[in-house]
């Protein structure tokens, strides 16, 4: 374990444009800290070094509750740190979780923040990164704003506040998050304390309706619209929100600062004037209290209730299934323990030899499906393989396999057209628990086999999520995660959309990797809720989400991001770059081809690896020098990519024998 100082580094919680930040052990007190450290490089930059010792000064210069603690400043072997309070939690961003949040649990977290705002205000202090990440919520509920990286210190002298507003705006960037800033922020003009006042009420709308009021597609459209475009009323998105805070939020989002309130204190009196109305409480309490791990999920999937909320949309989904009264007896959502299915092969009633293949292809890709449920016990393929074309009694199969539901089907293949009719038996009653009819194109065998799945797993949820899905998937258990994920494939709750795409969010690769696999699933819907992700990921740095973020846009194909995608390939992050320039040549975007040539100019051989790739699937003959330069390249994956896309090349148009001879 490395040591800075007398801190013991223990886990790496994220990187920002000024360095590192770990969960660290101070070895002195025998407590558990944050180390921020300066990047080596920005430290040996008096700019840079100084805007960091800035965020300390300030921030510890302000002793409140709702206000990170700063323990240290200081300096080791040429290492700057800040040394601050370790807060257990989670960002208020992951608490939101794309939805609306409980008014009594809005109101007390509100009436925190404003409260810590006013006190840094009242010391002249401007946090100009207002934004629901830089807020954590503890488990007792307690808001605590984070990072003091952009504060600035509002001093009476206007040549001392030019000097720092040139050092904070170099190059002509703004300083701040996209879509928290206000109009003022994202014009390069000068900033006071009603900055924070709109990115307060940024945070607030956000919380009371789920999404933020300003979006686009790149930074740029951001920003425009934020000093352009007026929000949607936040009742539009969310009918419960009461006229009172409809009338705050708005107040705080007006365009001009003189529109706004004119002090934090005023927003904040209004707060505690309608908590008061609403009979909300005033502090903070648990928010969202879980129980961890494999018992949580089961506590949760069998009969736990769910948080109050403002916003209860109807769990009753339209089907085109055809359920009995006793559809109740069975359900992925179901309390009690797991249940025991067996899904038997699949009748052929067309009498067509050549659709034989279907049976047994059908259940197996159903068994494969259910088995990710840990609510369900699937008997394996190799034990109802003896069933495959007869006639059987659920009765008596339930007994031989030791389940007490039998999964069976047929299907009818006539021309085209492929019908499957599936049924749910209660193996000790013989009653038909369920049922559900789907008709299905037959040219493509893999893709029927999915529509199926999700018809029937969709249908045996009832036409919802095993469990509140966006709850799940914040479960502190990845298997826990992950299975929430895997339901949601197949879910037709309106809300999968919103938690598949925060799951890209999650710190764990393997349920960023299975909610890419859902969410593409999903098509061209999605990709308005992705590039939020994207956009989201790319202000935060966190560009581990915002990989997973492109490689989704560019599975789903929408056309539509192509411009989104070539931005991207300018990004900062290699792997960003590499996402983005395989998803332009899985769309055959050829208006790519020169900004993807420029791509062999990178030092990464897996960038310069993307690039060949997207191109050889382009195809474009523009692109052939430039890949014929590639097999002289020091890496030997590329110069193999290099042949591949130099011959797919080759079949659109023959290359002269002279390029042959100098590309050998």
């Amino acid at each position: 374990m490395r040591t800075i100082s007398h801190y013991r580094l223990e886990q790496e919680l994220g990187r920002g444009g000024m360095g590192r930040v770990y969960k660290a052990f101070d070895l002195s007190l025998n407590r558990t800290v944050v180390l921020k450290l300066l990047d080596a490089d920005l430290g040996r930059e008096p700019s840079s070094r100084n805007r960091f010792l800035r965020e300390a000064r300030l921030a510890s210069a302000l002793d409140h509750p709702n206000i990170c603690t700063i323990h240290e400043i200081a300096e080791w072997q040429d290492q700057h740190f800040i040394a601050m309070q370790y807060l257990p939690g989670r960002t208020l961003k992951r608490v939101i979780g794309s939805r609306p949040v409980p008014l009594d649990t809005l109101l007390p977290i509100a009436i925190q923040v404003a409260d810590a705002i006013a006190m840094a205000h009242s010391r002249g202090i401007v946090h100009r990164d207002i934004k629901s990440s830089n807020i954590i919520i503890t488990p007792r509920g307690q808001a605590v704003i984070l990072d003091f990286g952009l504060a600035k210190l509002l001093i009476e002298k206007e040549t001392a506040v030019s000097a720092i507003e040139t050092e904070l705006t170099q190059r002509g960037v703004p300083l701040g998050t996209p879509s928290y800033m206000s109009p003022e922020q994202a014009r390069l003009e000068r900033v006071d304390h009603r900055s924070d006042i709109f990115s307060f009420g940024v945070v607030l709308y956000e919380m009371a309706t789920g999404r933020l009021p300003f979006k686009g597609r790149s930074t740029i459209e951001t920003m425009n619209s934020v000093i352009h475009d007026v929000q949607a009323p936040a009742t539009e998105l969310n009918d419960k929100v009461p006229a009172q805070l409809t009338a705050i939020i708005d107040q705080a989002l007006a365009k001009k600062q003189g529109d706004r309130y004119q002090s934090i204190k005023e927003m904040l009196d209004d707060l505690r004037q309608f908590a008061v109305l609403v009979r909300a409480p005033l502090q903070g309490g648990p928010v969202v209290p879980q129980r961890r791990g494999f018992s949580g999920l089961i506590q949760r999937l069998f009969g736990a209730k769910r948080e109050p909320s403002w916003d209860q949309p109807s769990q009753a989904a339209a089907l085109d299934s055809h359920p009995s009264n006793s559809t109740a007896e069975f359900s992925l959502t179901e309390g009690g323990p797991p249940k025991t299915i067996a899904v038997l092969p699949f009748r052929n009633l067309s009498g067509d030899p050549a659709s034989d293949f279907y049976a047994m292809s059908l259940a197996d890709h159903l068994i494969t499906e259910l088995a990710r449920f840990k609510s369900l016990v699937v008997r394996p393929s190799t034990a109802v393989a003896k069933y495959y074309s007869l006639a059987v009694d659920p009765e008596q199969v339930g007994k031989e396999l030791e389940a007490e539901t039998i999964l069976t089907g047929n299907f009818l293949k006539a021309g085209d057209r492929l019908r499957v009719t599936a049924q749910l038996i209660d193996a000790r009653g013989g009653q038909i628990l369920w049922s559900e009819k789907v008709d299905a194109a037959a040219e493509d065998t893999l893709e029927i086999q999915d529509l199926i799945s999700q018809r029937i797993i969709g249908g045996l949820s009832a036409g919802k999520a095993p469990v509140d899905p966006l709850e799940l998937l914040k479960d502190e258990d990845e298997d826990v995660r992950l299975d929430g994920v895997r339901g949601l494939k197949f879910s037709r709750d309106p809300r999968a959309l919103a938690a598949l795409s925060e799951a890209l969010r999650d710190q764990s690769l393997k349920v960023k990797s299975e909610a890419v696999q859902a969410i593409t699933r999903m098509g061209p819907q999605a990709t308005g809720p992705v590039i939020e992700i994207l956009t989201d990921a790319i202000d935060e740095t966190d560009f581990v989400t915002a990989r997973f973020a492109a490689k989704t846009l560019g599975l789903i194909g929408d056309e539509s991001i192509s411009s989104l995608l070539l931005e991207l390939i300018a990004s900062e992050d290699s792997f960003v770059v590499c996402e983005a320039a395989l998803a332009l040549g899985r769309m055959k975007h050829r208006d790519a081809v020169p900004r993807l040539l420029g791509l062999f100019q990178s030092p990464s051989g897996n960038v310069r690896f993307a690039a060949a790739e997207a191109l050889g699937h382009i195809r474009d003959p523009r692109a052939s020098e430039g890949l014929l330069g590639r097999l002289k390249d020091e890496d030997e994956g590329v110069r193999a990519k290099a042949r591949w896309a130099i011959g797919r090349l080759h079949k659109l148009e023959p290359v002269p024998a002279h390029e042959h001879k100098a590309g050998a």
